[in-house]
Formats: structure tokens, sequence, C-alpha cells
């Protein structure tokens, strides 16, 4: 084997090495810049969305309000008929008044209801421990 031969294969293998390390460093870094995300612009969705573990899709907001310790925030779904109740039982149960869930996790306490008749999608995320 040559100098060169060795040169070569060396570099492939750190490159070969070093691609998906620096690619999972990178996932993972915007995972928790997701997660961690005190903003009701970017990443709001997604960060309601990992906090709650209900998949939010064809939506327009409302409102949100936040502070250090509590996201609210509405929006008015754009599904209509079977989508949207196929939706809400998924996601959510019955309470007699509109579809609701509710879970924590140990960073997070929320609420999420869906009114069928006004079509307003609300989730109320309470936050444990600051981040």
């Amino acid at each position: 084997m040559t100098k060169e031969t060795r040169k070569s294969l060396l570099i492939m293998l750190v490159c070969v090495v070093t691609v998906p390390v620096l690619l999972f460093k990178g996932c993972t870094s915007l995972g928790k810049t997701i997660y961690t995300s005190m903003d009701c612009d970017r990443f709001n969705i997604d960060h309601i969305e990992m906090r709650t573990g209900i998949d939010i899709q064809q939506i327009q907001r409302n409102y949100c309000r936040l502070s250090s310790d509590e996201r609210e925030v509405s929006f008015k779904s754009l599904k209509d008929g079977a989508s949207e109740m196929a939706y809400a039982q998924r996601y959510f149960t019955w309470d007699g008044t509109t579809f609701s869930a509710t879970g924590s996790n140990p960073e997070t306490n929320w609420y999420a209801s869906l009114d069928t008749i006004s079509n307003e999608l609300y989730f109320r995320l309470n936050y444990i421990t600051s981040e």
C-alpha cells in the first residue's frame, strides 16, 4: 500500500465517521432548541407538539400569550367534518362540552382542548422548571 493510498483511506475514514457525528449533534441541538424555545413565532407549533405529543396541522393562529412560566395559545382548526372528528378522537377525550386532554412531564404540565363548534384548538402549557 502506497503512502498516497493510506492517506486517501485515512481521509475517507475520517469523513465517514465525522459527517454522521456532526449530523447527529446538529439534529440533537435543533431538537433542544425547539424544546426550550420561548417564542410565539419561531418553532411555536413544534414546541407545543414536542411538549404535548399532539400533532398540530391545518391551523391558523388566533393568539399566543407567553410568560416565564406559562404559554397560552389558541388556533383556529381548519379541519372540518369527519377529519376533525377523527383528529379529536385520536388526541382528546370528550368531557361533556369539548374535547380535552391533559398531561405532564418533568418540565411541563399542559392542558389542551378542541371545541368542534367554534373550531378552536387551545393549549395552555405551565412550565415547572425554568430552563
